[in-house]
């Protein structure tokens, strides 16, 4: 029989792999239940962003799927007539991959689901489907059913990844806000594409029955169409009405063996009240569900995965305060309802039909796309904004900045060299959980013992023009060290790469008390980190609630 967990995780899709594989790799006793048993295969996300990669480089499949990607894309938006109204590419990448890719998702879920399977660290329970959750102040409780048997899982905490239709978010009473009302798309994803066509996804709003087309790599295509209300979904993806969609407007033959998969899928726009009820919290699409057209919905709940993980580790080794644990809604709930926002006027400019409406659009488009400005502003896609912590675990700068470096935003990740002489991305020098970098300085600059005891790493960053020697790397180009003085700077990175804090000597006791709201380092009792086996700590301890 199952023993008690640390956590339990419900749903392997991409998001509950990404979760689970985040905590076992960090040593935390960890159980995946999946009702399927093997990897999905549905026509979902397709669009991938340099901050997922980033994800996925550190649980080692990121290399395997750029290989089989299309790679540093952008986006065309066509109007009436298929005049191009807007065409736009997102902002180099500072994160160290490509800022746009698009991608498979079933490759992606195999490699995560191979990579669970193969984890000796992991259990993963598949054709386990979760009937009821019951949770106290002291754990959760899970019950499952594997064929005919049933069975309780306990645990310290619970995360749900189970989807759109989350059994995680009913049974513990969580409900949606947002509309109701579905947009319906019948996805066409095609083998032996013969053209082959520019990296762009293409947003078609013609004004009769709006389309999207997704290029990808070996021949793949994917084609959206909208689909009307009056039409009956069954009928629209048959063979016979797929070949009439695609055929000669796309293709001048189809195979039957061409068309890998023709579904109906809907778009809800819909945001959980809350992402948290006691010791359940929700990641993914369980947590909010939005339109494609802004390729966020992946992306969000990898991000999601990522937020929560390593504040439920903290939470496992006693460090925690529950205003660490709320800071998981404050920071990804706001996002997630910005970009179920963002997709959704989008989705509006994209599937107008109305003739007024549709020109009217094109008028709109090209007349601001006149002011250089918001030229710039919609072809770099900057209406995808990334998102910004600083409501949540950080410590505002005071008095001390780097012009490269932000408070509350991703952590950039530039190219640096070794003592050895090896240049790789400087994630690969960060390690998995807080990183304490030093720019400028004497490399053996006298810090606080409270970034010894929460377990984070220190690491001296130098300009260019610097020698590394152990413990320092040298930038190839200067990024993190632009514009830093003789001082000591510090910056400190919290497990996700978002930048906590920037700070001098003069200001650490600030920075410390500040964080320590959120992470008390009097009451960790391990590393959680080091990934070496560690015994179990009394169950169902107490959070530490001396600041919530």
């Amino acid at each position: 029989m199952t023993t008690r967990r640390d956590v339990l995780v419900v749903g392997a899709g991409p998001i509950g792999l990404v979760a689970a594989l985040l905590l076992a790799d960090a040593g935390v006793r960890t159980t995946l239940v999946e009702k399927e048993t093997e990897p999905g295969d549905l026509p979902r996300a397709i669009s991938l962003q340099d901050e997922s990669f980033r994800t996925l480089e550190q649980l080692g499949v990121a290399d395997a799927l750029k290989a089989e990607s299309l790679l540093d894309t952008g986006s065309r938006y066509f109007g009436l007539g298929d005049r191009l109204l807007l065409e736009a590419r997102p902002v180099a990448s500072r994160l160290g991959h490509p800022a746009k890719t698009q991608f498979d998702q079933p490759l992606l879920e195999r490699l995560l689901w191979e990579r669970a399977v193969a984890h000796e660290g992991l259990e993963f329970l598949r054709g386990a489907e979760a009937t009821a959750i019951t949770q106290d102040s002291d754990g959760v409780g899970v019950t499952v059913t594997i064929g005919e048997k049933t069975r309780t899982l306990t645990a310290d905490w619970l995360i749900g990844a189970d989807g759109g239709r989350s059994f995680t978010r009913r049974a513990v009473g969580i409900d949606l806000a947002g509309t109701t009302q579905p947009q319906r798309w019948i996805v066409v994803d095609l083998h032996n594409e013969p053209r082959t066509r520019d990296p762009f996804a293409e947003f078609h709003g013609d004004g009769e029955r709006p389309y999207v087309l997704v290029p990808g790599v070996k021949g793949r295509l994917r084609i959206e169409f909208m689909l009307f209300d009056d039409e009956d979904p069954e009928e629209m993806t048959t063979p016979e009405r797929i070949r009439e969609l695609v055929v000669p407007r796309f293709r001048a033959e189809l195979a039957p063996d061409d068309v890998r998969r023709a579904v109906v899928y809907i778009a809800h726009q819909r945001v959980a009240r809350t992402y948290r009820a006691g010791r359940t919290f929700l990641v993914g699409d369980a947590a909010h569900l939005m339109p494609p057209f802004a390729g966020q919905g992946l992306n969000a709940g990898i991000r999601d995965a990522v937020n929560l993980t390593w504040k439920l580790i903290e939470a496992i080794r006693g460090g925690a305060t529950e205003r660490l644990l709320d800071s998981y809604e404050v920071e990804r709930r706001t996002h997630g309802a910005a970009m179920v926002t963002v997709s959704r006027r989008i989705g509006a400019v994209v599937m107008a039909t109305h003739p007024v409406v549709t020109r009217v659009r094109d008028t709109v488009v090209r007349t601001v796309s006149l002011i250089p400005r918001v030229r710039e502003f919609l072809a770099n896609m900057r209406f995808i904004a990334p998102p910004d912590y600083t409501a949540g675990v950080a410590v505002a700068a005071h008095d001390v900045t780097l012009d490269t470096v932000t408070v509350g935003r991703a952590l950039s990740q530039p190219v640096v060299r070794d003592a050895t002489g090896a240049e790789r991305g400087l994630d690969a020098h960060l390690g998995s959980g807080w990183m304490l970098l030093q720019i400028g300085g004497p490399p053996d600059a006298a810090v606080d013992a409270y970034w010894d005891a929460i377990g984070a790493n220190r690491l001296c960053v130098r300009a260019p023009d610097g020698e590394p020697i152990d413990g320092m790397v040298t930038e190839t180009t200067a990024v993190l060290t632009s514009g830093a003085g003789t001082l000591p700077v510090f910056v400190a990175v919290r497990p996700d790469r978002y930048v906590a804090a920037v700070f001098d000597s003069a200001g650490e006791q600030r920075v410390v008390e500040g964080l320590r709201a959120f992470i008390d380092d009097r009451s960790r009792r391990t590393d959680p980190y080091s990934g070496i086996p560690h015994s179990r700590p009394p169950l169902n301890p107490p959070l530490n609630r001396s600041t919530r």
